[in-house]
């Protein structure tokens, strides 16, 4: 491969997979007074990653997996491009997902002085079924080629023959879509883009999922224009529940767990086991995409689209903080990132910046040397973080859940008249406070209703008794909410709920109405 001046962009995303179920990262959880999240063995993203990256515990995403990836690629918080929940493959009308016209990354890069070639491979899901009958080729935008140059993977989690369960197949039988061919001229279906073909993993161990995308990466590595954006988005670890199948391909250079069957972790639930096995199995498989990348001219941007699903939260942690709630279960994410750009003090290091994943569009953007975008107000460039010249470039960071989508009026930017949202879940953090608001329509008529929480990551837990004066332990399991009926509130939690509360109030209004 050919040095660009620029160097390569590859954003890895996975999918359902909390700080706690990566190794390294369950490690400094736990120095938090975390308890341990029964971590499953991800060997090359410890070792390529966090020991040679630089790694951002206070990563935020938003509850669900479309709202973070429109968030990523648009550099827009959901109220703001119409993105607050999940869009879902059949019955799922009037909440539609990003529309083709909207700036997306890739275009932004196309301007850049030396314009990037692009490509995404594995989970797309950020169109629904409607808008994807209307337009088939959806990942390359509108007009055509304006987002992704070349894309194939799965339109939304899985999606299943009619005749086979989605629970019962899933990993295993799946259906995959090419927008274009990514290598050469012609696609494994046979057929002009866009076409579909079927893959059967009992037939063959290369259609696994996590080893087809993976494939898929390590050829668009070799064969994109330099210099590139590569987006590549895995299914693991999200459901279904599924035995890893044996005869996967491995590394050939890096370090692999290996993954006996049946699969278990002893003292958790099956279900969490089952799902720990297929995080290291991507693992394995993602160790294959490191030994193909020049690391020298390659940023490597590594995260995952939301917290750990519920089928995979063991024991201390919550379900109920998980997936699709505003609590950290549901929003706080792995963000490790490796690149020639990294200040080589910070090599292996924990950066305390409060980072959401919005940032990753604009230190994307500016890794390329690419233009500013015109509207995506909501994402800050942590490249000065990675050059050492900063430690921090926000205050506070932000996440929201909404329903139903929408596509904002073109003119305002608001949502259209007549949209009724039927739930807005916001929280937003500074370094040591974080606040919850839960909004709902009123029952018949009037002002909606809203619950308030208040959360201190310092000081606001079980101290730890070990030491002699017990040392305050931060409250991450957000069990002690500072506005329960009898609670009090010192000065400086005082300070801070008035404070969260303005921000709240002047940059993030409610869409419950």
């Amino acid at each position: 491969m050919a040095q660009s001046p620029r160097g390569n962009l590859c954003v890895i995303v996975v999918d359902d997979v909390g700080p706690e179920l990566i190794g390294s990262c369950d490690e400094f959880l736990r120095g938090r007074g975390l308890p341990s999240g029964s971590p499953a063995a991800t060997p090359a993203i410890d070792s390529y990653l966090r020991e040679q990256g630089l790694y951002f515990p206070d990563t935020w995403s938003m509850p669900t997996c479309t709202p973070t990836r429109a968030m990523m690629l648009t550099g827009r918080i959901g109220s703001r491009s119409g993105i607050g929940r999940v869009v879902m493959p059949r019955l799922d009308f009037d909440n539609p997902g990003l529309e083709p016209d909207v700036e997306l990354l890739p275009r932004l890069l196309r301007a850049a002085p030396q314009p990037y070639s692009s490509a995404a491979v594995g989970k797309w899901h950020l169109a629904s079924e409607e808008q994807l009958e209307l337009h088939p080729l959806h990942p390359l935008g509108s007009p055509l080629g304006s987002w992704f140059d070349r894309q194939a993977g799965s339109w939304f989690n899985f999606e299943t023959p009619p005749s086979v369960p989605y629970w019962t197949a899933g990993y295993y039988v799946w259906s995959k879509n090419y927008s274009t061919p990514l290598v050469g001229s012609s696609t494994p279906c046979g057929g002009v883009p866009p076409c579909i073909v079927e893959l059967n993993v009992n037939l063959d161990p290369d259609d696994y999922p996590s080893v087809d995308t993976i494939d898929d990466a390590i050829a668009l590595v070799h064969d994109l224009p330099e210099p590139w954006f590569l987006w590549v988005a895995l299914n693991a670890a999200h459901g279904p529940v599924h035995e890893v199948p044996a005869g996967l391909p491995s590394a050939n250079c890096a370090p692999q767990a290996t993954i006996q069957a049946p699969c278990v972790h002893d003292g958790i639930p099956q279900d969490a086991s089952r799902m720990r096995c297929v995080l290291s199995a991507l693992d394995g498989q993602l160790a294959r995409l490191f030994c193909e990348l020049d690391f020298g001219t390659t940023t490597v941007i590594f995260t995952s689209d939301n917290g750990t699903g519920d089928l995979a939260v063991a024991p201390p942690y919550d379900a109920a903080h998980a997936k699709g709630s505003v609590y950290q279960g549901g929003v706080q994410v792995p963000l490790l990132v490796r690149s020639p750009e990294l200040a080589p003090q910070l090599v292996g290091t924990t950066s305390e910046a409060l980072i959401s994943l919005a940032d990753v569009f604009d230190t994307v953007r500016q890794l390329a040397g690419a233009p500013s975008a015109s509207d995506a107000e909501d994402s800050m460039s942590f490249l000065p973080i990675l050059r050492g010249e900063r430690t921090h470039v926000r205050r506070s960071v932000y996440t929201e859940i909404f329903g139903p989508n929408f596509i904002p009026d073109p003119a305002t930017g608001a949502p259209p008249a007549g949209y009724v949202c039927n739930r807005h879940d916001q929280a937003l953090r500074d370094a040591r406070y974080k606040l919850v608001r839960k909004w709902r329509p009123a029952p018949t008529s009037g002002a909606p209703l809203l619950t308030e929480e208040l959360y201190d990551f310092v000081a606001g837990g079980a101290p730890d008794t070990s030491t002699q004066p017990a040392t305050p332990r931060g409250d991450w399991s957000e069990q002690n909410n500072l506005l329960a009926p009898g609670a009090t509130l010192d000065y400086w939690a005082a300070q801070a709920l008035q404070r969260l509360r303005r921000e709240l109030d002047l940059r993030y209004p409610p869409l419950v109405r």
